[in-house]
C-alpha cells in the first residue's frame, strides 16, 4: 500500500474492509477499506495485491483439544 492513510484519524493501519468491492473498481484499484484503528470503513485507492486482508485464526477441532490435554496431564503426571 503507497502511503494509505485513514480519513479520521491519519493511521496506516488499513486492511480490505468487510464489504465486497465492485468489480469495475477494483480494477481500478479502488476498494472499500476499514482502518483497525478507528473502525471506520470508507473507499479508497491501494494497489492489488498490497492491502491486507482479515484472517482468522485455525481452530483446533475438541478431539484434538481434549487428546491433548490428556497427554500434557499424563506427562506431567509421571
Amino acid at each position: 500500500m503507497i502511503s494509505q492513510k485513514c480519513p479520521k484519524c491519519r493511521s496506516s493501519r488499513i486492511r480490505k474492509g468487510y464489504k465486497p468491492s465492485l468489480l469495475l473498481f477494483r480494477m481500478f484499484g479502488i476498494y472499500n477499506l476499514l482502518c483497525d484503528h478507528c473502525n471506520l470503513l470508507f473507499t479508497g485507492f491501494a494497489v492489488p495485491g498490497t492491502v491486507g486482508t482479515r484472517t482468522k485464526s485455525p481452530r483446533e477441532p475438541k478431539s484434538q483439544v481434549k487428546k491433548r490435554k490428556m497427554r500434557e496431564a499424563s506427562s506431567e503426571n509421571s
